[in-house]
């Protein structure tokens, strides 16, 4: 069984994960992931991170909306950011597929659930909660200020939702893309750890 997880932003969906993979005796891609890719691409794991995880800028939405059009300073021959964000997603769908091919793995982000679709051996999971309870959580996991915390928060979840759209055309976070859903504010770490154990259980029986 392979498991997929997508999140909102503070969620606490690495510690679900950490702890549901420690259950079931499963591999863990979480932070691994990019590391792996940035290994092939010759390239930094913060590179790979930040391909799927940033908004886009103001020059860029303005350079969308032209149509895409390319700045005159760039030269012929010249590797552009789209051509590095392009070969990076499709290294990271490269690995997902080796991955889900090995079986037996939960996976948490790069898109995995939209890389892989719907299928028998496939769970997809999607961890949200209240934005009060994500904005506390980051709050604490990071020592930041509650109005830089719920900044993150929004940014990291537009883009997550953007990039869905754009490259994939998925709907993050709608309940029909999704077999399973947890309130992880209800629930608590340990809590939803257990659901997801349960859920992986009850789809390999």
């Amino acid at each position: 069984m392979i498991v997929t997880i997508s999140r909102t932003y503070g969620a606490g969906a690495h510690d679900i994960a950490t702890a549901a993979a420690q259950q079931l005796g499963y591999r863990l891609f979480d932070r691994e992931l990019p590391v792996v890719v940035a290994a092939r691409l010759g390239t930094s794991s913060d590179a790979v991170e930040s391909v799927a995880e940033r908004a886009p800028s103001f020059g860029e939405r303005v350079m969308q909306q032209l149509g895409g059009g390319v700045p005159e300073t760039a030269q012929p021959g010249m590797t552009t950011e789209d051509d590095f964000s392009e070969e990076t997603r499709r290294a990271i769908e490269e690995a997902v597929r080796e991955i889900a091919a090995a079986g037996n793995a939960i996976v948490n982000g790069r898109m995995a659930g939209a890389i892989l679709g719907p299928r028998r051996d496939i769970l997809r999971v999607f961890l949200r909660a209240p934005l009060a309870w994500r904005v506390a959580h980051v709050v604490e996991s990071l020592g930041c200020s509650q109005t830089a915390a719920q900044e993150e928060v929004t940014r990291v979840d537009e883009a997550r939702r953007s990039y869905a759209k754009e490259h994939y055309r998925f709907a993050w976070g709608d309940p029909r893309n999704y077999e399973l859903i947890i309130d992880t504010s209800r629930f608590g770490i340990a809590g939803s750890a257990d659901l997801l154990v349960a859920a992986v259980r009850a789809a390999e029986a």
